[in-house]
């Protein structure tokens, strides 16, 4: 799970950042919007309408602008909840107006590696016209759009009361072990359990305390690349920190 870092804005300073939350999203203009800074940015990079494509942990779908209203529904939401599409603005070098389309971003559910979907234009039900991948069930009647993805999302370390469940990503079939203050840097004392291909897990009751730790394979270490949280040795040896309460 990725941390992000929340910002948020009045939907002024919003349209001024990106103005594609102009007419023909139902927020309102005295709404505050909470939008983490990767969104804004993937949000900056659409340059036109086209076929849905994945940033990172994002799904960026677009449309051509004219349709009063633009929503979109997903299978794992079972089609029920309504999705609306933003505008956004085209200019010139004197801030006129010349184009401007329709966009919705989703971030990725997690363990998700396709997704099904319907547009709502105008009230009506249909397929993604920019989506060549649609899928028919014969048994409802209903055409959905289809689109396979990657999913991006990383389990992170993490600290409890009771000690801390350290995870680790990375190739399969690895010797992964963990040193750190709490072995005295022995890093021969805790290997890592490979519970799933490529995904390793260690959990250490460990009691309250500041912690830094490093993983290993061979005789090479690394940080714990889940944990954004590091410090540096008097020697210069970079080490993951963590913290119990």
């Amino acid at each position: 799970m990725k941390r992000f870092v929340k910002i948020i804005l009045a939907a002024g300073l919003l349209f001024n950042l990106f103005p594609a939350f102009a007419k023909g999203s139902e927020k309102s203009s005295g709404e505050n919007f909470v939008y983490p800074y990767e969104y804004r940015v993937v949000v900056n990079e659409i340059s036109g309408v086209s076929a849905p494509y994945q940033v990172d942990d994002y799904i960026v779908f677009t449309a051509k602008d004219g349709p009063n209203h633009i929503g979109i529904v997903f299978d794992f939401e079972d089609y029920k909840t309504i999705h609306s599409f933003f505008r956004k603005n085209i200019t010139d070098i004197d801030n006129k107006v010349i184009d401007s389309y329709r966009f919705y971003i989703l971030e990725l559910p997690k363990d998700t590696e396709s997704i099904s979907y319907r547009l709502i234009i105008d009230g009506i039900w249909t397929t993604d016209p920019t989506n060549i991948n649609k899928y028919y069930n014969p048994y409802t009647g209903i055409e959905v759009s289809t689109l396979d993805v990657k999913n991006n999302h990383v389990d992170e370390t993490q600290a409890t009361s009771q000690g801390v469940h350290f995870i680790y990503q990375g190739e399969s079939g690895l010797k992964v072990r963990i040193g750190g203050t709490f072995t005295n840097w022995d890093s021969w004392i805790y290997e890592l359990t490979e519970t799933r291909p490529g995904y390793y897990e260690l959990y250490l009751p460990l009691p309250e305390g500041t912690y830094y730790y490093a993983y290993y394979t061979g005789t090479k270490s690394f940080v714990d690349k889940t944990n954004p949280d590091r410090a540096w040795s008097g020697e210069g040896r970079e080490a993951s920190k963590i913290v119990v309460n």
